[in-house]
């Protein structure tokens, strides 16, 4: 009895320790990916803003000179103004995709279902791999935040699709069964390894896991080499 009770207390104080490791793992990569999202944020306006607006500059400069120029300018004059104007028109464009993929106003204006579909056609068209999308023609009965953590599971679930899958095709099917909304993303790419599902420190795995766990949901990973990967959300319903 001793022995087993010294035994079961080292598997709890080691479990508690792995445990512990986890999370500061989990939240050094929240940090990192922070970090990441901010230097990401931060070429786009140095960039695309930064190009967009220096090119108005130059147009200015070159409407003030005309106009010092005399009534022969009228046509450079057009264009000059011509120019800005499809230059601010992709500035516009610029801030609103940088904006919407901080957070999607389609989130919180239409719901997660809306989400997710505008999601799924933004990846198509960005990787080229095609998305059959099957989603709920009325909203969902899920609070914002279960919304939220489900709408960046998807998300985190996409990235993965793009970054190691190899897949020409995913599959989105986001439903509702009794009390639970369930989301299941699946593609033919080659498979995630078993060595990776078992592996504890894959920390966006980890960072899925948690965002469920928050909500007493469940989540799980299959995958098949050389037939893809799926994943199942199931999240119980807890509305506002």
């Amino acid at each position: 009895m001793i022995l087993r009770n010294i035994s079961g207390r080292k598997a709890a104080e080691e479990a508690l320790s792995r445990s512990e490791k986890q999370l500061r793992a989990l939240a050094a990569r929240l940090q990192q990916a922070r970090e990441e999202e901010a230097m990401r944020i931060a070429r786009e306006l140095h960039d695309q803003l930064g190009r967009c607006l220096t090119a108005i500059k130059m147009d200015v400069a070159g409407i003030e000179r005309g106009l010092t120029g005399g009534a022969a300018e009228g046509s450079f004059l057009i264009e000059r103004t011509k120019r800005m104007s499809q230059t601010l028109d992709e500035t516009v464009h610029t801030v609103r995709r940088i904006s919407a993929e901080l957070r999607p106003g389609i989130l919180d204006d239409l719901g997660l279902a809306a989400a997710i579909e505008w999601q799924a056609r933004d990846f198509q068209a960005r990787s080229g791999v095609s998305c059959v999308i099957r989603v709920p023609e009325e909203d969902l009965r899920l609070s914002r935040d279960q919304s939220t953590a489900l709408f960046r599971i998807f998300q985190e679930s996409l990235t993965n699709v793009a970054r190691h899958a190899q897949a020409t095709k995913v599959w989105v099917n986001l439903s509702e069964e009794e009390d639970a909304v369930v989301l299941e993303v699946e593609d033919d790419g080659v498979g995630i390894s078993p060595a990776r599902l078992a592996e504890r420190r894959s920390l966006g795995l980890l960072g899925m896991r948690e965002r469920v766990a928050v909500f007493g949901g469940e989540i799980e990973f299959a995958g098949v080499p050389g037939q893809g990967t799926a994943v199942l959300v199931r999240m119980p319903v807890f509305e506002n």
